[in-house]
């Protein structure tokens, strides 16, 4: 018998209950995120209109519009909703892990172990794009190797692992400070526009390159979907349960750093992201596990705010990071005074 407002599937010999609540949420994001993507695709410096759009969608528009839309905004409308993805279900990771409000990779210091990588790249090898976003991608995993070997004596959740992750945040933040210090006004003026977040003339290979890491991190959530489940109920009915506590703990930790590193080696850090989606989530569906609407929240926080930085100010393009650290700074802001009047910060 299902409890109300949930119905209960049966595959098989498995069941699954699915919350009335939480598919009516997925279903109005979704909705929500196709009207913005269409609408993102339509718009720009060349108007195409959503019957222009839906013409060369279909391939029967234009040689002029079927350039716009295949070649431009296509390919930088892919990688925005796959890197929102990431960085939405990476912070869902975090926020399960560390059962803390916020656990995400801005505030543990793997935005800043990316930004680490990208600056020894454009400063110290003057790399190009590619070479950027290997060594972005290589700070990022490197750094959640760092926190983990710092926690991996005790309990790597809650306050201990926030704690760690800010301590190492903090140590990277002087180095990135030293490394801008040393290199030419070009090359600084490079790693600042990196370091901002943006998701201009990004191509197909990068978006298929992102949601490569994304359909691998959603493989490995849902294997780890159950032991995360376990772990809210503590350690040792984890144990009890016949989880894995330490390994299942070690492979989220990995997952989302591998989704983080993915997402920011491509777009830069775009701010916030990761920590507001899985808030969101949470809201709309009254759960705190809610990964895959989290991913579905990225993604429409990151389309929504490069259709912004697109419009511009003055008919001028803004960094898509510029939009996302405006907005998610705001909503940082707030929840930090939610938790305050609630008296609770965990």
């Amino acid at each position: 018998m299902s409890a109300p407002g949930s119905t209960v599937l049966r595959l098989g010999g498995t069941s699954i209950r699915v919350r009335h609540r939480t598919v009516a949420a997925v279903l109005g994001s979704l909705a929500v995120l196709f009207a913005v993507a269409m609408w993102s695709a339509a718009t720009g410096s060349t108007a195409l209109g959503l019957d222009r759009t839906w013409a060369a969608l279909l391939d029967q528009g234009t040689k002029g519009d079927e350039f716009i839309l295949w070649d431009l905004r296509l390919p930088r409308l892919a990688t925005g909703l796959a890197v929102g993805a990431c960085m939405g279900l990476s912070g869902a990771l975090f926020q399960n892990l560390t059962r803390n409000p916020l656990g995400s990779p801005d505030i543990l210091g793997l935005t800043q172990g990316s930004t680490s990588g990208a600056l020894v790249a454009i400063i110290l090898t003057s790399g190009g794009l590619q070479l950027t976003a290997l060594f972005a991608a290589f700070g990022a995993l490197a750094t959640g190797l760092v926190i983990w070997a710092l926690t991996r004596g005790g309990d790597p959740s809650g306050y201990r692992l926030v704690l760690v992750g800010i301590g190492v945040a903090a140590i990277l933040a002087g180095v990135n400070g030293y490394l801008l210090t040393r290199t030419t006004i070009v090359d600084a003026f490079r790693a600042v526009y990196w370091l901002t977040g943006d998701l201009s003339g990004r191509s197909w290979d990068q978006a298929a390159v992102v949601a490569v890491v994304l359909a691998a991190g959603a493989a490995a959530v849902t294997v780890l979907s159950r032991g995360l489940d376990a772990l809210r109920l503590g350690e040792a009915s984890a144990t009890g349960l016949g989880v894995r506590v330490t390994g299942t703990r070690v492979a989220a930790l990995v997952t989302a750093s591998v989704l983080t590193a993915g997402a920011v080696a491509v777009a830069g850090p775009l701010a916030f992201v990761a920590l507001a989606a899985p808030h969101i989530a949470a809201r709309l569906t009254g759960s705190t596990r809610s990964f895959m609407l989290s991913a579905i929240i990225g993604a429409l926080i990151v389309t929504g705010a490069d259709m912004i930085a697109v419009a511009g100010i003055a008919d001028r393009q803004l960094p898509t990071g510029v939009v996302t650290g405006v907005v998610g700074g705001l909503y940082l802001v707030w929840l930090l005074t939610a938790q305050r009047k609630k008296g609770v910060m965990s």
